[in-house]
């Protein structure tokens, strides 16, 4: 179990329960026996990611909800499986004005391909910023990726467009990642992740998920209205959106790191009933590197003066102008890094 930066981790098996207007964790064994116990005070808890196998009550979950605190959910094998999010006064749908003007901008096709040309360019900016850096960029052009963006007419169109481009991408990893032998790029897969490599990809790109959609909600915006990936067949969409503007920057950028300083190694992973997964303590020096990232600061121009932010604060920053965009037809352009 871990606390920190205002986020909590379970990440061995135990028992979650109200107690005293706090939260106690009882850690479990296999056989279900009780052991070491500890208070989680509810007043320095935003989320809770459960990890491990742990058993909860509605009155748990009420009181979670009670106080505005986020749940986030993977199996077993690291694989996300939902989250739970409070519906109380003070959490989404905050302003029947801002859910209005999102629902409008989602049947406008003119303002939903502008919101989602804006997203799409800004995440490939953004890719290219790192095979840039790496000296992986293989030619690849700026100028020809935006114009490729621009002249698309419809949602389907634009993300052909980029996945053309990620296919690309994700076959430069291999001049970047130092240990092609364990981390070799081949294909992306995801349901399950065929490898190692694919298996990282997804839990990082999980994390950037579940920490947008958190930012998202201390905003008046509603997760569940999206424009660049289609909202409906699933329940929540717009963090999807904002996602893909900082996978490249925090996910991408964490893979790179660990893997070329051997902080990740192909001995933290094992094979559990032919589905690979990532071994507790190798998860534990990956969220330290997140919250290490999220809390770190960067420098950016707001209003022609610079100001340094942290990665969470850079990631709220960019759903209230999101919401700026479709509640006032405000110009849109997504955040790239310099």
């Amino acid at each position: 179990m871990q606390k920190t930066d205002r986020v909590h981790f379970l990440t061995t098996n135990g028992t979650l329960r109200r107690k005293d207007n706090n939260l106690l964790f009882v850690k479990t064994d296999e056989e279900g026996r009780e052991g070491e116990s500890r208070y989680l005070p509810i007043e320095m808890i935003d989320e809770l990611y459960i990890l491990a196998k742990t058993q909860l009550d509605s009155e748990t979950l009420a009181f979670l909800g009670d106080n505005n605190i986020l749940v986030h959910i993977f199996t077993h094998y690291g694989a996300f499986r939902g989250n739970f999010y409070p519906s109380t006064p003070n959490s989404v749908n905050k302003s029947g004005f801002v859910l209005l003007s999102q629902l409008r901008a989602f049947d406008d096709p003119k303002h939903r391909l502008y919101i989602a040309k804006a997203i799409t360019k800004a995440h490939l900016q953004n890719a290219l910023g790192n095979l840039k850096r790496y000296e992986a960029d293989d030619g690849l052009a700026i100028d020809e990726i935006i114009d490729s963006i621009e002249r698309q007419e419809s949602i389907e169109a634009l993300m052909g467009a980029e996945g053309s481009f990620k296919k690309r991408y994700y076959e430069a990893w291999n001049r970047i990642i130092k240990n092609q032998r364990s981390f070799k790029f081949v294909e992306r897969s995801k349901r399950p992740p065929r490898d190692k490599i694919n298996l990282l990809i997804s839990y990082f790109n999980t994390r950037i998920y579940n920490i947008c959609l958190s930012e998202i909600y201390k905003t008046e915006l509603d997760p569940r209205i999206g424009y660049l990936h289609e909202p409906n067949f699933r329940s929540l969409s717009l963090h999807l959106d904002l996602a893909e503007i900082f996978k490249p920057l925090i996910a991408d950028g964490l893979i790179f790191t660990m893997l070329n300083k051997e902080e990740l190694k192909a001995s933290d992973f094992e094979s559990d009933s032919g589905r690979l997964r990532i071994h507790k303590e190798a998860i534990k020096r990956i969220e330290l590197r997140f919250i290490e990232r999220l809390t770190s600061t960067i420098e950016i121009n707001i209003g022609g003066s610079k100001q340094s932010l942290t990665w969470r604060q850079v990631i709220r920053r960019e759903a209230n102008r999101l919401k700026k965009c479709i509640c006032e037809f405000s110009e849109y352009e997504g955040f790239v890094r310099a």
